[in-house]
């Protein structure tokens, strides 16, 4: 009975683990960096720099899983329970294959992508060693990270809260043990950094395996792989576009960096420092986000659109006060923030400027994502992906390289222009919501 009563659960009941588990989630970033600060600042500014690249590519990982568990929502709210396990085996297996074929692309270019963004010397050095090794982690990484999308649509977003807690913990202990060389192994500097990464990832996907098998009680059977024929259609048409669009973003991002690396390293490495914090700010509205979308899958399932759409109002609301007040106080406590990271007078001046436009940035973001999400989850990816990207690559960055290169902004304008982004894009995402189109694109 659970599976189908995870529709009349409060947003709240499934969303505080989740923004728990998100919380979590941001910290190995941050650790990450912070370990790697210890041996170089240059060294994190070189990894920092990759992370857009890992971000577009674990953004189409993340859609894809989200895809496919909205799919099973629809059938869980449906109460078709055997597709809903069908399309589990489905989605947890092709996962997988697309984590492969990440690492099989990755791999070979790690020494050219540094190149690509613009870094030199010391700095591609680094990002280099790093992307060398995490690479082989992306099987890992996909597999988390669909179990995760799995295990929350079941409604058990505790288990996803523990399964993160323990791998956090895990990467900070190997990360110490890689690093200064404990039990007889060499220090591996950034190698090491990343070999934590890689293997927490491992440990986070044993223990969520663990959950979806004893917990949800999910087992393959033969006719799943039959079906598989008729459900991979709709996971492609849904999943295509709800990857195309978080991955121009991320691409958008990656633009972005090049921008600043252009700019130079104090640039490159204040936005590498700032960014940590201010990702925190979007905590509550990711975790408030991701339990609406949940719900709306299940309420579009049993075509309860009029509470799927209360559903989205109320999460707005929360959602946009939320992530304007976050930001605020992050900026407020900016320079105590920073100086976790370093003592630099131009890079502590320049990371407190950006914290305070970020303040520009949340409410917006938090508009989005939630209103996509939900799209998604209704099965209308389409919209966010064509008109999101399309105002992302022609006004958004308009006015990104407006702000900085012909105010003469820097950084700060580069910052106002992804606000800017932000701003557009919102009000097309609920225009299209306030339509109501979406209510013809489910699966069920």
């Amino acid at each position: 009975m659970q599976q189908v009563q995870v529709k009349d659960r409060s947003l709240i009941s499934l969303s505080w683990p989740l923004i728990l588990t998100f919380a979590v989630g941001m910290i190995q970033p941050m650790m990450d960096s912070w370990f790697l600060s210890r041996t170089s600042e240059t060294a994190a500014a070189g990894v920092g720099a990759m992370l857009p690249i890992l971000g577009a590519l674990f953004t189409a990982l993340h859609a894809f899983a989200q895809s496919g568990a909205s799919i099973v929502s629809q059938y869980i709210g449906a109460k078709q329970n055997s597709h809903a396990n069908s399309t589990q085996t489905m989605v947890l297996f092709g996962s997988i294959l697309l984590g492969v074929a990440l690492t099989l692309i990755v791999y070979p270019l790690s020494g050219q992508i540094p190149r690509w963004m613009g870094l030199t010397d010391e700095p591609a050095k680094y990002a280099m060693q790093f992307l060398s090794v995490v690479s082989f982690g992306f099987a890992f990484r996909a597999l988390q990270t669909i179990l995760t999308a799995l295990i929350a649509t079941h409604g058990l977003t505790v288990w996803n809260l523990v399964g993160n807690t323990l791998t956090i913990a895990s990467n900070a202990a190997l990360n110490v043990v890689f690093l200064e060389g404990y039990f007889g192994l060499p220090k591996m500097g950034v190698y090491g950094v990343a070999l934590a990464t890689a293997l927490s990832w491992l440990i986070s996907a044993i223990i969520l395996w663990l959950v979806l098998k004893f917990k949800v009680h999910h087992h393959s059977k033969v006719r799943d792989w039959k079906r598989s024929r008729v459900l991979l259609p709709d996971w492609i048409r849904i999943g295509l576009p709800a990857a195309a669009e978080p991955i121009s973003f991320q691409l958008f991002q990656v633009f972005i960096t090049a921008m600043v690396v252009y700019v130079g390293t104090t640039a490159m490495t204040a936005r590498v420092f700032a960014g940590n914090f201010a990702a925190l700010s979007v905590i509550l509205g990711v975790g408030l986000g991701s339990g609406n979308q949940i719900l709306v899958a299940h309420l579009v399932g049993a075509h309860d659109y009029d509470k799927a759409n209360r559903r989205v109002h109320q999460t707005l609301a929360v959602g946009i006060i939320s992530g304007l007040l976050l930001s605020i106080i992050i900026a407020l406590l900016g320079e105590h923030l920073l100086r976790l990271y370093t003592d630099n007078p131009e890079v502590l001046k320049l990371g407190r400027i950006c914290l305070w436009c970020d303040v520009a940035v949340q409410p917006f973001k938090a508009v989005n994502f939630i209103v996509t999400t939900s799209l998604r989850a209704a099965g209308d990816s389409k919209f966010p992906a064509l008109v999101g990207s399309g105002m992302m690559w022609t006004l958004g960055l308009a006015t990104s390289l407006i702000l900085a290169f012909v105010v003469g902004l820097g950084l700060p304008g580069l910052w106002l222009g992804m606000a800017a982004d932000e701003f557009y894009r919102s009000f097309a995402n609920i225009w299209r919501w306030k339509s109501g189109r979406w209510k013809s694109k489910a699966v069920v």
